[in-house]
């Protein structure tokens, strides 16, 4: 988890120069790829959680109580996350402003006829436009990574891989700042240890 703040760090003064990289990155991205790209960096997010459950719901029954420690810890990782977006202020990088941290009381125009808005004005329609650190895909990534890594350690490597994927996405499809992701992998990470463990337990 320290790591990825420090990562988190360092490339704060790179932001802007990696996600001006992935811009131009994404313009050779297409069709098939693309399209699967899009659909992996889903993983970790309500659909996929639901799947998984279901699937160890069914098929591994001895392991179901488990399920309330990944539930437990995508609430964490909910509770952390939502609060920090709406808090740090921080603009989506297509503003391309990448410096740029509202914290609460900063205030960011979005748009011709949407006016200037702080990041927690959830009311006013600015939909996610200045919530872009932490990554709350990234975190929810982790969260599920940490609890298959527990659960079935064989698939650690793998789990450890859809992170990245997430991450590398988030930035590629101009969601996130590379910092953005480091410092939602570094929650989710922390959530998912908390709750869930990085051991196997029945």
């Amino acid at each position: 988890m320290p790591t990825l703040i420090l990562l988190a760090a360092a490339c704060f003064p790179y932001d802007g120069a990696i996600s001006h990289g992935a811009q131009r990155l994404r313009g050779h991205v297409g069709g098939d790829v693309k399209r699967q790209l899009e659909w992996l960096q889903e993983y970790g997010q309500f659909g996929c959680i639901v799947i998984v459950a279901l699937v160890v719901w069914l098929l591994d029954p001895p392991r179901r109580r488990r399920l309330l420690d990944l539930l437990r810890g995508v609430i964490l990782a909910a509770v952390i996350v939502v609060p920090a977006k709406l808090l740090i202020g921080r603009p989506r990088p297509k503003f391309d402003d990448p410096g740029v941290i509202l914290g609460p009381f900063g205030a960011y125009p979005i748009g011709p006829g949407k006016g200037i808005h702080h990041a927690w004005e959830v009311w006013r329609g600015i939909s996610s436009d200045l919530w872009s650190m932490p990554s709350s895909h990234t975190a929810y990534a982790a969260v599920l990574s940490v609890f298959l890594a527990a659960v079935y350690p064989r698939l650690r490597w793998l789990a450890l891989a859809l992170v990245v994927i997430v991450g590398l996405c988030r930035v590629l499809f101009g969601s996130h700042y590379a910092s953005d992701v480091f410092v939602g992998g570094a929650v989710g990470l922390a959530a998912g240890v908390l709750t869930i463990g990085s051991g196997q337990r029945p």
